[in-house]
């Protein structure tokens, strides 16, 4: 048991202890008090009682008896010397035995009546209800006994019922921190903010797992995708060295495999610097930079032989950051004419309706498998390998996108059209930030 399982048990037991001996102390001063007014007023009775019967007045005596029965649960006898009640009634043996030693018992409050006759009679009345007369009070050691016993169980069944579930919490803790990634605290059955907790620790511990994961296989397709263009570099070089009358040929290829070599590591570390750096937003006229960014696209799209179409709505403003929006964009409608066959045509719109921008490019390329369209936003992620060698991507231009696009709270996605082709569309809220 930790720390915290005995600062709650402790602090509960005293708080319950205490509570339990002051309502018990309270509880006994109340019953004092209370039972020393009845005795008052049953002693009163008595004597009253012993009065009328003095008197000689039968039908009052009868009368008080009776009321002193249904008032008080403590009824009143009035005994002859043979022990028999006047009105008949079962007298308790403890009353009898006052008959032969009169005020020995201090449970009893007792007259003594003599007629004018001669006649003698004993008034008597029970300091306490006859029905608690052949029950013994417990012994105060054993009612604290209780007390104690039932407390500590209580009080140790909610510290560990509250401490359980953080030293659980603290276990998974130190393990992660140790670097084991897949340790969970499992469903905890209760619903409370402890439960909360852990269910917020798992899925930490998933997202922690995912990143680190998602960083290994980064590095490991960076390492695969240098790998290629410096080999070849390689080759090249020592080919150039080698054969000097064909050395400009052995450049060209250098200087190509730079270039991608150059590209690869820029897109690289753009992806990188999604997480660290903090881009500038501003308000800017996002229907003013999509026409832009398609202005300098048409160039590469007439010389692949494709079209460029679009249907932009004007004087859309937006709150966010241009560099990073003119990347997401940019890379979109690139990827659309890298895949887009010659002859067809790339449709971009852009509008917003209930407070949501969104802008689509559609093409008439090959598409993509069923169910890969998560995986399309992934770095290096090929969906065809062969293609992707052959137009030269690297599976980081998408990636890209969708991290700039969620930046700005926005969300990307890809579907496959009818008819063929590919349609990714973008949605970002009109007061990105």
């Amino acid at each position: 048991m930790g720390r915290l399982f005995w600062k709650i048990f402790l602090w509960f037991w005293l708080a319950l202890a205490l509570l339990n001996l002051t309502v018990g102390w309270g509880v006994k001063l109340y019953l004092e008090r209370t039972n020393a007014l009845d005795d008052r007023a049953l002693q009163t009775q008595v004597m009253a009682i012993a009065m009328a019967f003095e008197q000689g007045n039968i039908r009052k005596t009868r009368h008080l008896l009776r009321e002193a029965t249904k008032e008080n649960l403590r009824p009143v006898y009035v005994i002859d010397h043979q022990g028999q009640d006047v009105l008949g009634r079962s007298v308790p043996r403890f009353l009898l035995r006052n008959l032969d030693n009169p005020g020995d018992d201090r449970r009893v409050y007792q007259a003594k009546v003599t007629l004018p006759n001669g006649t003698s009679y004993q008034v008597l009345a029970p300091r306490r209800p006859v029905l608690q007369d052949h029950f013994t009070a417990p012994p105060l050691w054993l009612a604290l006994s209780i007390t104690l016993v039932i407390s500590t169980l209580v009080c140790y069944w909610l510290a560990n019922y509250l401490s359980s579930p953080i030293r659980l919490l603290s276990n998974a803790t130190r393990q992660l921190a140790k670097g084991r990634l897949d340790v969970r605290t499992g469903k905890l059955k209760r619903r409370d903010e402890l439960a909360d907790l852990a269910r917020d620790f798992d899925q930490m511990a998933d997202k922690i797992q995912q990143l680190l994961g998602a960083q290994k296989q980064l590095m490991q397709d960076i390492s695969h995708e240098l790998r290629s263009p410096l080999a070849r570099l390689q080759v090249a070089l020592a080919l150039a060295m080698r054969d000097g009358d064909n050395r400009q040929v052995y450049y060209d290829r250098l200087a190509t495999d730079l270039d991608r070599l150059e590209t690869l590591i820029g897109q690289v570390l753009t992806l990188s610097r999604l997480d660290t750096v903090n881009y500038e937003k501003e308000e800017l006229d996002f229907s003013e930079l999509v026409a832009t960014i398609l202005d300098n696209c048409r160039i590469e799209a007439t010389h692949k032989g494709c079209k460029l179409a679009a249907t932009l709505s004007s004087g859309i403003n937006i709150h966010g950051s241009p560099e990073l929006l003119h990347r997401a964009v940019e890379n979109v409608v690139r990827n659309a004419i890298k895949f887009t066959p010659h002859g067809e045509q790339i449709e971009v719109s852009l509008s917003r309706a209930d407070g949501v921008v969104r802008i689509a490019v559609k093409d008439r390329g090959p598409g993509i498998p069923e169910g890969s369209a998560a995986s399309l936003f992934e770095p290096f992620v090929r969906l065809d390998e062969a293609r992707q060698h052959k137009t030269g991507g690297y599976g980081l231009g998408l990636a890209i996108a969708k991290k700039a696009v969620e930046l700005h709270n926005g969300a990307i996605g890809a579907h496959n059209r009818e008819g063929g082709g590919l349609e990714v569309s973008i949605q970002l809220p009109s007061d990105a930030s």
